[in-house]
């Protein structure tokens, strides 16, 4: 018998996993009788409820039918996720792709999915307003490879803000970080700036400026965003930080309450509006 395969799990198969897990506890299935009735081994049953095995998309479908899922949704929203747990066709495959970890692809997957995204960005702007030139930037001073790459990423990633279906988006950037260039030259920030200043008119978008002047928060030292997929997946908090990139389940909640707390400290969305129309000229009639 050949040795189990398995994998460091990702974001994905953890969820797959334990709604497979859920479904055979409700039927009051041991590992063990699900490994007969499915043809499966115990090891490979236990292990994906776990998410440290990838089941085949077949595999999934025979357990779907052990398990009596009729519901047509239901069953899409398995497959889908037993697919997506191996490889996200979207970014993983293309010649020019820098190397993804797993949780940079599970960022992704979760933007491309999440209802609500709530962001705070201490020391640049975030992700999801980054013109292209602004991400290749970022990616050059951070030694990155395949630097054209993020450009593209950059315009990819920002489909969900413009649909369908919206996703809405609530974003707290530290004022410091409006004018900071994200590389060597300052020429990309005027313009970055000015589309700043237009993404803030989407209906969906909520922009608020902290000022250098507001009281400290704490948990406003590091960037942050919060995703929320559609339910039953729960809210997910991500970190990036130099040693790679942190997602949190657990301590969700606690993310969301101090994006509240910065919110509070910010200025409203027309004061941010304003200031950021207002460093936005500024910056153009320099580069003039």
């Amino acid at each position: 018998m050949s040795t189990l395969r398995t994998v460091e799990p990702s974001l994905r198969s953890r969820w797959l996993g334990r709604q497979l897990r859920a479904l055979r506890e409700d039927h009051g299935f041991t590992l063990r009788h699900v490994a007969e009735l499915a043809g499966l081994r115990l090891a490979e049953v236990k292990a994906a409820e776990l998410g440290t095995h990838l089941l085949e998309v077949s595999q999934v479908e025979a357990l779907m039918e052990l398990y009596l899922v009729r519901d047509q949704y239901a069953r899409y929203r398995l497959v889908n996720l037993a697919r997506i747990a191996r490889h996200l066709r979207r970014w993983e495959g293309s010649a020019d792709a820098p190397p993804l970890s797993k949780e940079m692809l599970d960022c992704l997957w979760l933007e491309a999915r999440a209802v609500h995204i709530r962001c705070f960005s201490a020391t640049l702007l975030p992700d999801l307003l980054q013109l292209p030139a602004y991400a290749e930037a970022v990616a050059e001073q951070a030694g990155g490879a395949a630097v054209s790459w993020w450009g593209w990423a950059c315009t990819e990633r920002q489909r969900a803000l413009y649909g369908p279906p919206l996703t809405s988006l609530r974003v707290v950037v530290a004022e410091a970080a409006l004018l900071r260039p994200p590389g060597r030259s300052s020429a990309v920030v005027c313009d970055q700036l000015q589309h700043l200043a237009d993404a803030a008119r989407l209906p969906h978008l909520t922009l608020q400026v902290l000022p250098t002047a507001a009281p400290y928060v704490p948990g406003m030292d590091g960037s942050f965003t919060i995703y929320e997929p559609v339910p039953p997946q729960p809210r997910v908090a991500v970190v990036h930080g130099l040693n790679g990139i942190f997602i949190h389940e657990e301590c969700a909640e606690l993310y969301a309450d101090v994006f509240d707390q910065l919110s509070q400290a910010a200025l409203d969305p027309e004061a941010s509006a304003e200031l950021i129309a207002g460093a936005a000229e500024r910056s153009t009639i320099r580069e003039e």
